[in-house]
């Protein structure tokens, strides 16, 4: 929790010392498909605000909800993943026009999960054959890590963008996400 103060803490302050180098913040909100590990796929929802510090530095502050499920293991226990994340990040624009920026960046994801997983257990009798079992396994803790990003954004007017994002974040662990957003300026 210091590590998300501090951040917040510093970006107010480049964010008020860089008001003569960038435009005003935007709020920005999509989804996505999420790829979790094979057999694990799902769905996302995020909310973000980007706000700039330089000409082609940008930091965010985002909220996700990931859903992803399938049957990985067997097909008599549906396993899933139930995630909200705080991301906080620095995007840098690789690629910049008037009214469009590509962006690569980094930053770190603080995450609180609901998992169901069904991992085997084998158990073996003398002279038969193991028998195999999947025992449903809940859980819920809270996990953080790095969190890679690259996104497209375009600006149709002064207010209004839309763009596309891919993500590698964290839920239980780490999950691949990619999808549309729009995004309104202020």
């Amino acid at each position: 929790m210091k590590h998300f103060f501090a951040f917040l803490l510093i970006a107010a302050a480049l964010n008020s010392h860089a008001q003569d180098f960038s435009s005003n913040g935007r709020i920005r909100a999509g989804v996505a498909y999420v790829h979790d590990f094979p057999g694990m796929n799902g769905k996302a929802g995020f909310v973000d605000y980007a706000f700039g510090l330089s000409d082609a530095l940008q930091g965010t502050i985002a909220i996700r909800h990931i859903e992803t499920s399938g049957f990985p293991r067997t097909n008599t226990v549906q396993e899933y993943t139930k995630a909200n994340s705080l991301d906080m990040g620095l995007q840098y624009a690789i690629v910049r026009t008037d009214n469009a920026a590509l962006r690569v960046g980094a930053g770190y994801t603080f995450s609180f999960y609901n998992i169901r997983r069904s991992y085997p257990v084998y158990t073996s009798h003398t002279g038969q054959a193991s028998d195999i079992t999947y025992p449903v396994a809940d859980s819920k803790g809270r996990s953080s890590g790095l969190s890679l990003t690259a996104e497209y954004e375009y600006s149709f007017s002064e207010h209004f963008s839309a763009g596309v994002k891919l993500s590698l974040c964290k839920a239980y662990d780490n999950v691949v996400m990619g999808g549309p957003f729009i995004g309104l300026s202020f």
